[in-house]
């Protein structure tokens, strides 16, 4: 047996959770010690994770036992020290990204482990926890009120911060929008992603038109793909595991007079293999569009946030948390690794010889 510490989120804005204190409860029931950081920034209190019966400390995790598995959501601050615990978060270090032999560097000089939550899956190469429903609903939101924004001028977007509920996103872009129609295309539909998205979509009040593509419609369609540009907004949901031809470039924004608002879900630019090849860099709650390249004459805005769902952080952590905490039971309980676990162990390995680093 395993003990499990939670992490504070080092990311600003970062509210949500992989473990609920529903969960924390249910892990100490089977016999598996729990630390929770305190955090004033989580949107389930300390009080709550204390009732529960979590360790409550104000200690950092580098702090914790070698043998103490650390869990959280999003990167690390940056930082050389090397590191010997095995990490449960979403590194983004594992395809390639920018930065990524400096972040693995650090768990080669300390014997540590990543198993990233975007590599957690089963034997057919399912995850078995995602955040991608809420992603592409947040997404779709984002991109809507952006929209809405830009129609009346081409100052910045106010920052964003989290809201109480679905309803209350919902309730917002409705107001934003005030019934005005627009066009919208969805790529990635048949997804989790893309599901989310046209789920907030449907929900609005103001007409809105949506042509959901997926994997038939981009193989039968030239690339750049010109369809796109014939939308006020396009929301990609696609998410990339290899290489595929871009769907939209600098040049194709060039004869634009339609497209104002791109809502970049899938947010992998500094990815070589970025499709959406009209930016190079992620936004921020703070400052949540930037202008897209190519976009000189119509100015066309790029959405590119990487963690949207914590504008939703109940609704996602509360799905995420319950999808994941079977396999963490198993994870912290077993004297061997589960599959699930071992095969993000093996995607792990393979990072770190891409970078000569075992």
């Amino acid at each position: 047996m395993t003990a499990l510490w939670l992490r504070k989120e080092d990311k600003t804005g970062e509210w949500r959770v992989p473990v609920t204190p529903s969960g924390v409860r249910e892990l100490i029931n089977a016999g598996i010690e729990v630390t929770v950081e305190r955090s004033d920034y989580r949107v389930f209190s300390d009080t709550e994770y204390a009732q529960a019966g979590a360790v409550m400390t104000h200690q950092d995790w580098w702090q914790a036992p070698s043998s103490t598995v650390i869990i959280g959501l999003k990167e690390l601050a940056e930082s050389t020290t090397a590191i010997s615990h095995r990490q449960i978060y979403f590194s983004h270090t594992f395809k390639g990204q920018e930065g990524s032999a400096q972040v693995l560097k650090r768990y080669a000089d300390g014997g540590g482990t990543i198993f990233d939550l975007e590599f957690l899956q089963d034997d057919s190469g399912r995850r078995i926890a995602a955040f991608g429903y809420w992603a592409g609903y947040a997404g779709a939101a984002l991109a809507m009120l952006g929209l809405a924004h830009y129609a009346q001028t081409d100052a910045a977007h106010p920052g964003l911060t989290r809201f109480k509920d679905r309803q209350h996103l919902i309730d917002t872009v409705n107001r934003s929008l005030n019934n005005a129609p627009a066009r919208v295309m969805v790529m990635g539909a048949l997804g989790r992603c893309g599901s989310g998205a046209i789920d907030l979509l449907k929900s609005l009040a103001a007409p809105v038109t949506i042509s959901a593509w997926d994997i038939a419609e981009f193989n039968a369609a030239d690339k750049p793909i010109k369809e796109i540009i014939d939308h006020d907004v396009f929301i990609n949901c696609v998410y990339l595991r290899e290489k595929i031809e871009p769907m939209i470039d600098p040049q194709l924004l060039t004869e634009n007079q339609s497209l104002k608002i791109i809502s970049d879900v899938s947010c992998d630019p500094n990815n070589p293999n970025n499709p959406i090849a009209v930016y190079d860099a992620i936004t921020d709650l703070k400052t949540p569009f930037r202008r897209a390249q190519g976009s000189d004459e119509f100015p066309v805005y790029v959405q590119a946030i990487d963690h949207l769902p914590t504008l939703l952080p109940r609704e996602a952590s509360d799905e995420f948390a319950s999808a994941l905490l079977p396999h963490m039971k198993g994870f912290l309980l077993a004297d061997d690794l589960p599959p699930v676990w071992r095969n993000a162990c093996n995607s792990f390995k393979l990072a770190m010889s891409s970078y000569g680093l075992q």
